[in-house]
């Protein structure tokens, strides 16, 4: 069988060394399993150490390479790197080939060999395209040159990313790391923000890392990722591909990222070869103490009120969490101090879903919180109140950002469809939380989503700590004859 490989659409310059531009874009996207379609601006004169000549191809021949691919358009994302000049962006303002595309862009001002003529012209060029663009990944230097704001303090790298998004940008990736800047990149969209921290590199043989970056997150788009999680794939590529350069001579080289290993696919016993890098809304996040759970955790159960806790703790389960949606005011308050009290008597791990204000007021052991409460809950307060801290996560980047916390354990689903919410994310199974185990070797990691029956021990035989169950138990028509049940499965292949 023949299989179907993606492609991205990829408009960029040639660099004769091989090491960025267009080589570069390639070399990622084929990590990626991702074919590279390309269209080419320039033909540039450069060594890894001068940039000598930039010889823009003819508006006719960047036109032509344009309406041949329309005619076999099978594309959904197109990554821009050097644009030579402003004509160029006029042809790709009125080209069909963008219309209804994601598109990715690098925008290079400057090459690392040296600086790139006719800076204002393609800087005019690329403001045009600005209303286009899905994302633009400028360096410190690019953000100067593009809006007009150098980046100093965090204030100022905030109204820069703003800056962007006024003039129709989807959303920006400034990019740290360049010159004497920390490896700190910054997400910004009208709708979310947060850093991505990786570890400092050593410059040497890393040329076309910029046109890399960008590549790979165009290459994670079309893999259907969405683009939170697309910027730390593509991080996870990028800081391996660290660990993978190659030169040509004593001065020249550049970085070859592994082939992805997807969640779904990696083999049994197959170790990791990247790692999650720090994702993070705001600093603190980094720096958060939160005391881990009392292992073995095994069976959690996930009930509505507190009755339920009198009836199932006496079975020994050891952690517990209350989950009320249809509560309000003094009536939840006395139903969270109620469940409090039950857990306190069998010394049972309860957490409160969502309310960590009461949570912190009538004393309970935990809050799990999903990822759209970190932004509005205060995780400083939670910690110095000396509770536990529980958070969900459903894609790499909210993983990415749970580990960066720190919490008491991460939970990770659905594994299987479920009827408890709505949720966007396919499930993964347990081929998913085999994967995840791996990145999360140090965290008790609890296993969430439609698991009942036969499902129950495939998961248990993935490694998590806990298995999260609503409707398996609650709607069971025996609900502790079944609790008991779990547990004695769950127990059996410790």
């Amino acid at each position: 069988m023949i299989n179907i490989k993606p492609a991205v659409l990829n408009i960029s310059a040639n660099d004769p060394m091989g090491l960025a531009g267009v080589h570069a874009d390639l070399r990622a996207m084929s990590a990626m399993n991702v074919h590279g379609a390309n269209v080419i601006t320039a033909t540039t004169a450069q060594t890894q150490h001068q940039f000598y000549d930039l010889n823009a191809v003819s508006l006719h021949a960047f036109k032509s390479q344009l309406d041949a691919l329309y005619k076999q358009d099978i594309f959904v994302v197109v990554k821009l790197g050097l644009l030579a000049n402003s004509q160029q962006a006029n042809v790709l303002l009125n080209h069909p080939i963008l219309k209804n595309k994601k598109l990715i862009v690098d925008p290079v001002l400057a090459a690392s060999s040296g600086s790139i003529e006719q800076l204002n012209d393609r800087i005019n060029g690329l403001k045009n395209l600005m209303p286009m663009m899905d994302m633009i990944t400028p360096n410190y230097d690019e953000v100067l040159a593009l809006v007009g704001i150098a980046i100093e303090n965090p204030e100022s790298l905030i109204k820069a990313a703003q800056s962007f998004i006024k003039l129709g940008v989807g959303s920006v990736l400034i990019k740290g790391g360049h010159g004497s800047h920390p490896s700190e990149d910054y997400f910004y969209s009208a709708s979310q923000a947060f850093y991505v921290s990786s570890a400092v590199h050593d410059k040497e043989f890393t040329r076309g890392t910029g046109c890399m970056l960008a590549s790979l997150i165009a290459s994670s788009l079309v893999l259907g990722s969405s683009l939170p999680d697309s910027v730390v794939m593509a991080k996870m590529q990028l800081n391996a591909g660290f660990k993978h350069r190659f030169k040509l001579d004593e001065s020249s080289g550049s970085l070859q990222p592994p082939t992805w290993q997807d969640p779904l696919s990696i083999s049994e016993g197959e170790n990791l070869i990247t790692e999650l890098p720090q994702v993070y809304g705001q600093a603190l996040e980094k720096n958060l103490i939160f005391e881990p759970c009392l292992k073995p955790l095994g069976l959690y159960p996930v009930v509505n009120r507190a009755h339920w806790l009198a009836s199932l703790l006496p079975l020994g389960v050891k952690i517990i969490q209350l989950r009320i949606k249809d509560l309000e005011g003094e009536a939840l308050k006395k139903e969270i101090q109620q469940a409090v009290k039950i857990a306190k008597q069998y010394a049972a791990q309860l957490f409160i879903n969502d309310y960590w204000e009461l949570a912190i007021e009538c004393q309970a052991y935990g809050v799990h919180l999903g990822q759209e409460d970190i932004d509005t809950a205060d995780l400083l307060a939670i910690s110095k109140a000396g509770l536990r801290l529980g958070l969900s996560s459903h894609c790499f980047f909210e993983v990415a950002r749970a580990k960066t916390i720190n919490p008491s354990y991460i939970a990770f689903g659905p594994v299987y469809e479920t009827k408890s919410k709505e949720m966007p994310w396919i499930p993964q199974g347990p081929q998913g939380l085999k994967y995840w185990r791996l990145h999360l070797p140090d965290f008790p990691m609890v296993a969430i989503g439609g698991i009942f029956g036969e499902k129950f021990q495939q998961v248990k035989n993935t490694g998590v700590d806990a298995i999260a169950m609503i409707s398996a138990i609650t709607e069971h028509e025996h609900p502790m004859l079944a609790t008991q049940q779990y547990m004695n499965a769950f127990e059996l292949t410790q």
